[in-house]
């Protein structure tokens, strides 16, 4: 095994674009637990705020296809600079947002930020590190990706009730300070002089069916045949992007990591986890405080312990990753996570469930995310490392939007069928219809991830 120490410099140009990251997922969880707050003030329903979170991952999601020919085009540090002060702007935006309109823009202008070091993140991981190192790198991305979901909540809760949820944003900027002069001193060029052209086209394309799938989606549950038509014609899109990558000479993303198997395979069974918790964490603080009457501190503590353990097991999952595979993590991972949901179906909705059975979700959630996720990327040669890393993150981000906007679609489907139960009872009682779909994914993932093998190989070039 390889146990070549893991230089100072490339440790700290990880952590100052996981600061980013951080600030990124930071800022979904922390809005998601002020839900009903948002909602009340800004005068909007569920449907709309939802998209303070989806229309986040959707911006992102369009934007990290570009990663590969922005990290193979432009210098490496001053892609990373540009990102924190796109980033920037968006905070102060969102900050000073008088209405949902302008916090939505606050918003998207974040995603542009993040969707330029996201992928950053991974692919100075994949060009930097041994597959032997990888997984404590991505441990450590793993860690924050992790925890950010339990300090939002956490701090958005309490600086909701104390200050405004404005704060929220306001606390974002001194760690967006720091992780600018942390990857300005650390973070090295990783180009490789290759000749690449940006198509516009194949952009456009893939733009339109990511928005066609998302929009078309939040559209089902109040105009069904529109939401449906959209919903397809993201597939048409789909089509045509990957028939244009394959005959491009160019191509925005190089369409041979569809031969891989394990790549295939890794990347459905990290996003099905991803989809569930992220329409878990919309789900449980309406639930909590529109349904339970709980205030926001309190809802935010309900999910506190599982994210902990999960923040912090990231990077431990990592080095177990490197010495026993991936089979046995994301098998184990899987089982939990049926488990937790047949618990949070079968009891009565109330405090005591969301916590326990959320954060038994997350346990599960931690031995699958690292573990399949690095043994994805690993089955890749050295020449797909960027491709692979913007299909990944774009896939995971999509997988959000996703989670959140059906959450909210079938929270309100639910409600609708216990109309006859006291207000706020059928809230809580239409919470059950989101919670089936994710024990329907959740089933479909731990059949995918019987076919999993170990792909901890050194990388051909």
């Amino acid at each position: 095994m390889n146990t070549k120490p893991i230089k100072r410099r490339l440790i700290i140009s990880i952590i100052a674009l996981a600061i980013l990251t951080f600030i990124g997922i930071f800022s979904e969880t922390a809005l998601s637990i002020v839900s009903p707050v948002l909602m009340d003030e800004l005068g909007v329903d569920a449907v709309a705020v939802q998209w303070l979170t989806s229309g986040f991952m959707l911006l992102l999601a369009i934007s990290i296809p570009m990663s590969p020919f922005l990290v193979k085009k432009f210098p490496t540090k001053k892609l990373f600079q540009v990102a924190i002060l796109i980033f920037l702007i968006g905070t102060i935006t969102g900050a000073l947002a008088t209405n949902f309109t302008t916090l939505l823009i606050g918003r998207l202008i974040m995603a542009v930020g993040t969707g330029c070091s996201l992928p950053l993140l991974t692919n100075i991981v994949l060009e930097e590190a041994t597959p032997h190192q990888r997984g404590v790198l991505l441990g450590i991305v793993g860690l924050v990706v992790n925890f950010a979901p339990v300090a939002g909540p956490v701090a958005g809760g309490f600086i909701t009730d104390l200050l405004n949820w404005r704060w929220t944003f306001f606390i974002m900027i001194p760690l967006l300070i720091i992780s600018f002069f942390m990857g300005s001193y650390s973070i090295k060029d990783i180009r490789k002089n290759e000749d690449v052209r940006f198509e516009l086209i194949p952009f456009i394309i893939s733009g339109l069916g990511l928005s066609s799938f998302i929009i078309g989606l939040s559209l089902l549950e109040r105009y069904f045949t529109l939401g449906l038509i959209l919903f397809l014609i993201s597939f048409v899109f789909l089509a045509i992007f990957i028939k244009l990558q394959i005959k491009s000479e160019y191509p925005l993303i190089n369409m041979d990591i569809i031969k891989y198997k394990m790549f295939c395979l890794g990347v459905i069974a990290a996003c099905i986890p991803f989809i569930c918790i992220l329409a878990q964490a919309f789900l449980f603080p309406i639930i909590a405080q529109d349904g339970l009457q709980l205030s926001a501190s309190y809802t935010s503590l309900l999910i506190f312990p599982g994210s902990v353990f999960a923040g912090f097991m990231a990077p431990v999952m990592g080095k177990l990753y490197s010495k026993y595979g991936v089979r046995i993590f994301a098998i184990t991972g899987y089982i939990i996570l049926n488990l937790s949901l047949v618990y949070t179906i079968l009891w009565p909705l109330n405090d005591i469930v969301i916590v326990t059975g959320y954060s038994t979700f997350l346990i599960g959630a931690t031995l699958i995310a690292v573990p399949i996720q690095t043994n994805a990327l690993n089955d890749l040669p050295a020449r797909l490392n960027a491709d692979g890393a913007a299909v990944l993150n774009t896939l995971l981000q999509v997988s959000g939007a996703i989670g959140t906007t059906t959450a909210s679609i079938l929270l309100i489907y639910g409600t609708k069928q216990y109309h006859n139960v006291e207000l706020p009872n059928n809230i809580v009682s239409g919470g059950i219809y989101p919670l089936i779909f994710c024990i329907t994914l959740t089933i479909i993932g731990f059949i995918i991830t019987l076919r999993i093998k170990t792909t901890l190989k050194k990388q051909d070039s």
